[in-house]
């Protein structure tokens, strides 16, 4: 699998960030949530507004569709 956004990632792969969100103020929140470019997150469940739970760093974070759109991972070696 290439590099694809997380609102389109498959729940349950483990993914490696490949890249961060292109405003700095968001991509400083996500950061401090341990969403940064490098980070191991999994897709755990599809909320019916169209967002995420990703799990990352051994906690839980529910991520809006607009903000995982502009996420890209890929499969985690």
């Amino acid at each position: 699998m290439n590099a694809v956004t997380l609102d389109r990632a498959p729940l349950g792969t483990p993914l490696l960030l490949t890249s961060t969100h292109p405003d700095g103020t968001v991509a400083r929140r996500l950061a401090s949530l341990g969403l940064r470019r490098g980070a191991r997150v999994s897709l755990l469940q599809k909320l019916t507004s169209g967002g995420r739970i990703v799990s990352v760093s051994g906690g839980r974070v529910a991520i809006g569709s607009t903000v995982l759109a502009e996420l890209e991972a890929e499969v985690a070696p």
